[in-house]
Parts: C-alpha cells; sequence; structure tokens
C-alpha cells in the first residue's frame, strides 16, 4: 500500500514539475534541462500588453535560433473579463493584427532593419526606411532569425491603449550544432 501511494505521489509530482511556467525552469536545478537542449539564457523581459512592440535590446543576426518561452495573462480590454488569453492569445483573428491568420492577443516577435534615416526639412520629423518581419511565439516557440535587426516583441495586437497586463518572456539562443 505504502508504494502505491509513493507512486501516485511521484508521477503527480512529475506532472506538476513538467508544467512549471518557463521562469520557474531556469532557476535551480531545473536549468540544467536548457543545458542539455543547448540552451543559453540570454534574457528576462516583461511585455506590456499597452505598450505596443518592446525592444529587447537584442541585435539578431539571420540564421540565428532563439527559443522563447513565455507565461502570463493580458486582457485585450481592460476590465472585460471574456478579454483574457495567456501567449496563445484569443481564438479570433482580425485582418489588422500583425499576424492576421494567428490568435489575437498571442506573443510574438518582431525583427527590424533599419535602411535609413533622413529628417523632413520642414518638420524636422525623422524618416526612418526599414524592412521587418514578424513571427510567432505563442507560449514558447524556437525560431530562426531571418532578418538582421533590433528584436521586439509584443502582442498579437492592432490596438494597444486598452490592454492590460504583460506576459514574462524568458528568451534562449539556441547553440549551434
Amino acid at each position: 500500500m505504502n508504494r502505491l501511494r509513493y507512486s501516485v505521489f511521484l508521477i503527480i509530482l512529475l506532472t506538476v514539475l513538467a508544467k512549471l511556467p518557463a521562469e520557474a525552469r531556469v532557476s535551480g536545478r531545473l536549468a540544467v534541462r536548457e543545458q542539455d537542449e543547448g540552451l543559453v539564457p540570454v534574457k528576462q523581459l516583461e511585455v506590456r500588453a499597452a505598450l505596443g512592440w518592446v525592444d529587447t535590446g537584442l541585435d539578431v543576426k539571420e540564421g540565428e535560433r532563439f527559443v522563447f518561452r513565455v507565461s502570463g495573462t493580458i486582457s485585450l480590454q481592460k476590465g472585460n473579463p471574456i478579454a483574457s488569453c495567456g501567449p496563445e492569445g484569443l481564438d479570433l483573428q482580425t485582418p489588422q493584427q500583425p499576424l492576421p491568420d494567428r490568435n489575437l492577443g498571442a506573443a510574438v516577435g518582431r525583427v527590424v532593419k533599419v535602411l535609413s534615416v533622413t529628417k523632413d526639412e520642414e518638420t524636422g520629423e525623422e524618416i526612418r526606411e526599414e524592412v521587418s518581419t514578424v513571427f510567432y511565439v505563442g507560449a514558447g516557440a524556437e525560431v530562426e532569425i531571418t532578418l538582421e535587426g533590433r528584436l521586439y516583441l509584443g502582442v498579437n495586437d492592432n490596438v494597444y491603449a486598452d490592454n492590460d497586463g504583460q506576459f514574462v518572456v524568458n528568451i534562449f539562443r539556441k547553440k549551434k550544432e
């Protein structure tokens, strides 16, 4: 009987540990998992849903591979309980969001390469000519960078002012094999 209880306890414990969020896995003995997967921790940051694109401070190169692990909850309409979602987003798509074929509110990434910067002589306004690529992150993704530039993270939404909450994103660089 004691062996049965121990076995059930062990199964429950292993199930709970497997479902821990990324930030819990990064600390302590569980960080060995990332090392075994060939991942090097790069950065952890908060992506506030109301801010639009958040600059990670990372310049990335074409061909680099990154792993993103995301946790947290946001609201796509402050005060509306049915507008809350995790990093996978809501089961809803609109043509205006950055990735129209992915869930609204999902965690997404963007790489921006600045081609030129000029000033409008009349207004003094800075005019930036740039190219960018947007990719899906969700709760977790391994992404190969297809464009050299600056890495930004955000939510798959085109209206940010009414959003609330944040995602916590752990970024790992994948070691070259």
